[in-house]
């Protein structure tokens, strides 16, 4: 598991529970759930009351100490648990930083009984995006070795033998902060303009794939 160290760490210590993971979870996880990447465990800890919950991860965090045995080291790519040992894999933002992807979902595979509950960084550019030279954070990640979009991470996990059962589109981009710095909208003209352009958006903006793979039987 090819991963850079303290920078990646700093990020991953502080980083909470996601409303939209959060929701797949409470919506598809099995009793039992391994979140492998688990970070800060902010997902082991938010639902250690409501599932058989652990996670593993590659190196160690210190918000683990007050529940050391809901935590262990383990690679995502060789992971020390028996097969089909638990129903449940979640695996958020974790498999671009991969040098073998592929291999990570086939130990998923290997290791849950019904399915798998991943996200990825979103990496399609539109030619509006690509025209004006604005790129998702996640490109500039150095961490970052592996770049799907939904269609290449839906592949990749249909490979490892998944049925995907659900597919979207989580972590809405605004735009109007952009616009904002760009545009003088102070006053009450300005503040019309604004929910004006709100009203005509046609198109969103999404920074994550989140899908669902139930295992074939």
């Amino acid at each position: 598991m090819a991963l850079n160290n303290s920078n990646l760490h700093a990020s991953y210590s502080s980083r909470g529970v996601n409303r939209d993971r959060l929701d797949a979870i409470l919506t598809f996880a099995g009793k039992s759930i391994l979140d492998v990447g688990c970070g800060s465990g902010a997902y082991v800890l938010k639902l250690r009351d409501r599932y058989e919950i652990k996670g593993v991860d590659h190196q160690r965090f210190t918000t683990w100490d007050d529940q050391p045995e809901l935590f262990s080291l383990s690679d995502a790519t060789q992971l020390n648990w028996a097969d089909q040992s638990v129903d449940t894999i979640l695996s958020f933002e974790t498999l671009e930083h991969l040098d073998a992807p592929e291999k990570a979902l086939a130990e998923y595979y290997r290791v849950c009984r019904q399915n798998i509950i991943l996200t990825v960084p979103n990496c399609s550019i539109t030619p509006g995006m690509e025209k004006s030279h604005f790129l998702y954070g996640t490109w500039s990640d150095r961490t970052h070795i592996q770049f799907f979009e939904m269609e290449s991470v839906t592949e990749l996990v249909k490979r490892a033998g998944f049925r995907i059962t659900h597919q979207a589109y989580i972590n809405k981009i605004s735009l109007f902060p952009l616009i904002d710095e760009a545009f003088d909208f102070s006053g009450f003209l300005g503040n019309q303009l604004r929910k004006t352009l709100l009203k005509r958006q046609i198109r969103d903006y999404y920074i994550t794939c989140l899908l669902v793979g139930e295992k074939s039987r």
